[in-house]
């Protein structure tokens, strides 16, 4: 019968930084496909080069 005791060698090394790294993609995912519904929303004459520069421009952002 366990004690609530375990050894810590037998969990994963990554478990905890994997969660952040899947949660970040997760909200950068949203927020890419938020940044398109809006620019359709209120810049529906876009050409597709400009959504597209604009894209980038905000995932540039993104990373810093």
């Amino acid at each position: 019968m366990s004690d609530g005791n375990f050894n810590r060698a037998l969990l994963p090394k990554n478990e905890l930084s994997a969660g952040i790294r899947a949660g970040k993609a997760q909200m950068r995912a949203k927020a890419e496909a938020a940044l398109q519904n809006l620019l359709l929303e209120r810049f529906p004459d876009l050409s597709a080069e400009e959504m597209a520069a604009l894209k980038q421009r905000f995932l540039e952002l993104l990373r810093q």
